[in-house]
């Protein structure tokens, strides 16, 4: 006897993405938090801002990063889920593919595919939601003051270069880990 009846999988996947939504929203008010602490050091620094900014920005962006992780496998997890939804609906998702939680251990293989505009990325426009945006602009933020505090340019250079390092990075990151996960996704 299976543990949900198969016509009501898309309420459960629908519940699932309400969840991960949640989640995610808890992990962005921890990185606005972390944050936040970060840049009251910062201001609270007063006169010795520049000889703290190589310490304060590199922890910054390392908290941004570690934001982003978290912000980033919630976003593949909602992803997934949308993919089981659709299948879900279509009546083609059998029991043993109903994960207990978003982002399960196995996935099925190329679930991206017909989907998503690339492996690590669903929509362009998803790149101004919150869970892309906020790393970008903190990460940014931060890399601009330590940039500044180590290079002798003006601040549209200083913009400019510290822009193409962030997304660089966060492509990067994106990249790599969406390669380091193939290995977890199997043939159905």
């Amino acid at each position: 006897m299976p543990d949900v009846e198969p016509h009501l999988y898309p309420t459960v996947i629908r519940e699932m993405i309400r969840h991960e939504n949640d989640v995610t929203n808890h992990r962005i008010m921890w990185l606005l938090i972390g944050q936040g602490l970060i840049a009251n050091a910062y201001v609270g620094a007063g006169s010795v801002r520049e000889d703290i900014v190589s310490v304060l920005a590199p922890v910054g962006i390392l908290v941004t990063l570690s934001a982003f992780v978290i912000l980033y496998k919630s976003y593949h997890a909602r992803g997934y889920l949308d993919f089981l939804g659709a299948a879900a609906k279509r009546g083609t998702l059998s029991e043993e593919k109903l994960p207990l939680f978003g982002w399960p251990a196995k996935r099925i293989k190329g679930w991206r595919k017909n989907i998503w505009v690339c492996p690590w990325l669903g929509r362009a426009g998803d790149l101004l939601e919150p869970y892309f945006f906020l790393p970008g602009l903190l990460m940014l933020a931060w890399l601009f003051l330590l940039l500044r505090h180590w290079l002798a340019l003006g601040t549209g250079p200083l913009l400019a270069l510290g822009l193409v390092l962030v997304v660089a990075m966060l492509s990067a990151f994106c990249f790599l880990w969406v390669r380091a996960q193939e290995k977890y996704e199997v043939e159905t």
